[in-house]
């Protein structure tokens, strides 16, 4: 098991360009009291700034954070050392207080060319979800820091994440996620979090911490009291009426003076797996059996596989025993850290296979977590498509096609601006596990578990057959003539929509959802033209919200759910004929209509079933419409409110709708529809002149709005995203 590389830092510890050895709180309280306390009294404020900085070259943040405080009390204003103040707060996850002094610092040297201070104003407002300043200070970065600096490729990705992390919506409703606590977490590094398999209220871990065998080591495995760090060890917490508390470390059996870390359990949960090493980027696997000892045993026995972690594997992932899923840098990957698999057959472990680019990029990703299906991967990866550093993405399997989707970013609450990983799911799937140094914390990295407000299918359900690796393309042919055929729904009232015969089209629209994991679901609400224009858009955005919620109940991520209101405007009956009302086309136009839309090929055709329109009766409304959504598109967003949106001005539209997501409250108004977008930009400026300020284009493909970044990878297809992306 490797915890990061030999050439290179991990991306879950906060980069500082002085130093990559990076000494856990505990570590510097711990030099605090027997280094500097007694001689720290009686320093110079000269002497103290030295100290101080000293501390801060060596990544000493505590002690930093003591010393140059000292000298900002005897000596106040030096700009230097409110710079590194700012640097050393958010080195501890003190985000408010990072950003107050530099900032100030920035206000009071508007010309300052040190780069530190706007990197790391940027990377504190980034961890803080203040996106577009993130940017800016990003970008004044770039023009100070010269073009070998570092940082400078490693900032042009964080604008990518940013840009990135305006998109990606809140999803309260997958779970609620909370910080394990001070019983379990401390001022040091806690990491790997590992679900005991028959024990559900007993959670396995590993912490660098003040206490820890192998005492405080640098780099490469020595003790060293003044530059060092705790070596980690393996620890155990518990579940009590009062919340999750420690219950100690592993015991002197299985942790030494080296590093230790908890990998996994066999099926029955009796042997555990666990790394050991004297530095983080080489060991051995270990697998300690809790029922069969060797009385003259010493040590566990070694663990064989091609998983080799003296040579940069790491990070392996146990499932049913015979299959380890594993992270490394080995010749044939994409870049970085890449994931591969080896399984065990009659008598030896495969040579490794790599999972290919549709999970790998080329950043790292690491940190896998295989769930019980044998068809829903897990893994963080920091590539620029995320919101920080590591983010946790998901991909499924499709038995069909015989090859993995593309992967998904969790989205928050599991996903934060800073490095999030480790992500394991209880032997129930209601809860999961995972580490994060997100700013706000108790220490470094810290435990969270997410309560899942669905248990996960993925956990509960055990496959045929249960490995991936087992499904074969010439045994699942696919049925290319295959297809789901969804009708729409009618209603008369809001009470229709939650009907029997409704309920069962919501689960049929599960269940295609869960089998395309990459697909959209939409939503879209029709109204007859009886009432105001305004008002049935807004009731029908409501009636959306009714049916969404539906879908997210059942555990359909709300990211992947669109509703839509279009009102009266694109009706599929007309509801005069020969100069009298017709009724019959007043119930057909009330109606909602599901639909599924991915940039990837679904697994099988899915088909809206509309009802039947006398020819006399039909109308071109809906038809109009799904001609738009095919392809590249353009629509204006008029505002974005939370309320139905009361200006008159807005009858002069005949093509208005209500987009919004399950569980947001927000509902953005668009108008106009348009294939080229130098057309759209000119009516977004007439909307501009009419009061609506705010009005901005948006580009959809095949019915899904798209971001500039995204935008980027799609512009080859349709070069008229060009001017998207620039204007």
């Amino acid at each position: 098991m490797v915890l990061d590389s030999a050439t290179q830092t991990p991306s879950y510890i906060r980069y500082h360009p002085l130093n990559e050895i990076l000494m856990s709180h505990s570590t510097l309280l711990f030099l605090i009291g027997c280094l500097l306390a007694a001689p720290v009294v009686a320093q110079k404020p000269a002497d103290v700034k030295r100290n101080g900085e000293k501390a801060f070259e060596n990544g000493q943040w505590a002690v930093a954070l003591s010393l140059l405080n000292q000298y900002q009390e005897a000596k106040p204003g030096d700009l230097s050392v409110l710079t590194k103040l700012g640097i050393v707060h958010y080195q501890l996850g003190h985000g408010a207080e990072a950003r107050k002094y530099l900032e100030y610092v920035t206000a009071k040297s508007p010309n300052n060319r040190d780069p530190n201070l706007y990197y790391y104003l940027a990377r504190t407002l980034h961890g803080l979800s203040d996106w577009e300043k993130a940017i800016v200070w990003y970008k004044t970065f770039l023009r100070v820091c010269g073009e070998k600096h570092p940082l400078r490729e490693n900032a042009a990705d964080q604008i990518r994440r940013c840009v990135q992390g305006m998109q990606i919506p809140e999803n309260p409703e997958i779970a609620l996620v909370e910080n394990l606590g001070t019983s379990v977490n401390t001022p040091g590094d806690e990491f790997a979090p590992l679900p005991s398999v028959n024990h559900p209220d007993r959670l396995y871990f590993a912490a660098a911490r003040a206490g820890c065998n192998g005492g405080l080591r640098n780099n490469i495995g020595y003790e060293d009291a003044q530059k060092g760090h705790w070596s980690s060890d393996m620890f155990v917490a518990q579940l009590n009426s009062s919340g999750w508390e420690s219950a100690g470390n592993l015991g002197g059996l299985l942790n030494s003076s080296r590093f230790e870390v908890p990998l996994g359990f066999n099926a029955n949960g009796q042997v555990l797996y666990f790394f050991r090493g004297f530095t983080t980027y080489s060991g051995e696997i270990l697998a300690d059996t809790a029922t069969k000892k060797d009385e003259y045993a010493l040590l566990p026995p070694t663990f064989h596989s091609p998983v080799n972690a003296a040579e940069g594997d790491c990070y392996p992932f146990f499932f049913n025993e015979r299959t380890i899923v594993f992270s490394s840098r080995r010749p044939g990957g994409l870049g970085g850290l890449d994931l591969w698999f080896t399984t065990f057959t009659d008598t030896a472990w495969s040579e490794p296979t790599h999972l290919g680019s549709d999970i790998n990029s080329a950043y790292d990703e690491t940190t896998p977590f295989l769930a019980n299906d044998g068809r829903s991967l897990f893994f963080s990866s920091n590539r620029p498509e995320g919101m920080g550093g590591l983010d946790v993405y998901t991909s499924h399997f499709d038995d069909k096609k015989a090859k993995w989707g593309k992967a998904v970013n969790m989205g928050t609450p599991i996903n934060a601006p800073e490095d999030d990983a480790f992500y394991r799911l209880s032997s129930d799937g209601r809860t999961a596990f995972f580490s994060s140094n997100r700013l706000g914390g108790i220490g470094e990295r810290d435990l969270y578990i997410a309560y899942l407000k669905e248990a996960s299918i993925a956990q509960t359900t055990r496959s045929n057959p249960e490995l991936f690796s087992r499904v074969k393309p010439d045994q699942v042919p696919v049925d290319a003539t295959r297809q789901a055929v969804i009708p729409a729904l009618l209603y008369e009232n809001d009470l229709d929509l939650l009907s029997s015969a409704h309920l069962e089209i919501v689960d049929q629209i599960t269940s295609l959802a869960r089998e395309n994991a990459t697909a959209s679901v939409f939503l879209t609400v029709f109204t007859d033209d009886s009432g105001q224009s305004k008002f049935d858009l807004y009731y029908g955005i409501k009636r959306a919200e009714i049916l969404g919620k539906a879908l997210t109940d059942r555990g359909v991520p709300s990211a992947r759910v669109f509703l839509r209101s279009v009102g009266s405007a694109y009706p599929l009956a007309r509801t005069i004929l020969e100069g009298a009302e017709n009724p019959a086309g007043k119930r057909l136009n009330q109606r909602v209509e599901p639909a599924f839309s991915s940039n990837e090929p679904l697994a099988f055709t899915i088909r809206l079933k509309r009802p039947s329109v006398p020819e006399t009766m039909a109308a071109e409304g809906t038809k109009q419409l799904d001609e738009q959504w095919t392809g590249l598109g353009y629509r204006v967003e008029v505002a974005v409110t939370r309320q139905l949106l009361n200006n008159d001005a807005l009858s002069m539209f005949g093509d208005l709708m209500i987009e919004s997501q399950p569980g947001s409250g927000q509902y953005r108004y668009t108008a106009g529809y348009f294939k080229r977008h130098e057309k759209a930009v000119k009516s977004s400026r007439e909307l501009q002149g009419l009061g609506f300020t705010a009005a901005r284009v948006i580009a959809y493909v095949n019915s899904i709005s798209v971001s500039k970044a995204e935008a980027v990878g799609l512009v080859k297809k349709y070069p008229d995203l060009a001017a998207f992306i620039k204007g």
